[in-house]
C-alpha cells in the first residue's frame, strides 16, 4: 500500500516503515552526526557501533564497519544484498543487551 501511494517501505522485524522522500538510516545518521555533533562519519570509525534488526538498516550494515544486528535479523537476512559483520546469538532486547557486554569485554569493563 506504501508504494502504491508513492512512499518507500522497509519492513522491521516488528512493524513497517513508510516515507516518502529519498531518505534512509544512513543519510539521516550522516545528517545528525555533522550538524549536531559536528562529526564526520565514516566507515570505519572505532568509535561508531550500529545495530539493528531488520532490513531497513541495510544501508547501515553496508557502509559500517561495525554493524551488528541482533538475531531476529536472521528471519530477513535474505531479502538484502548487505547484511551486518555480526548477527547475535540472543533477538531483540536481549540480543542490544548481548552487544553491550560484547563491547564492555571489549574495553575491558
Amino acid at each position: 500500500l506504501f508504494e502504491e501511494a508513492g512512499a518507500t517501505a522497509k519492513v522491521s522485524s516488528i512493524h513497517v516503515n513508510g516515507w516518502y522522500g529519498e531518505y534512509d538510516k544512513l543519510g539521516m545518521a550522516r545528517r545528525i552526526l555533522n550538524e549536531i555533533f559536528g562529526r564526520t562519519l565514516r566507515p570505519d570509525d572505532p568509535t561508531v557501533v550500529f545495530a539493528g534488526d531488520s532490513p531497513n538498516d541495510e544501508p547501515m550494515f553496508a557502509y559500517l564497519r561495525h554493524g551488528v544486528a541482533v538475531a531476529n535479523f536472521r528471519n530477513f537476512a535474505n531479502r538484502v544484498k548487505h547484511k551486518p559483520r555480526w548477527i547475535t546469538a540472543a533477538p531483540g532486547g536481549a540480543g542490544f543487551a548481548e552487544l553491550t557486554d560484547a563491547l564492555l569485554a571489549a574495553r575491558g569493563a
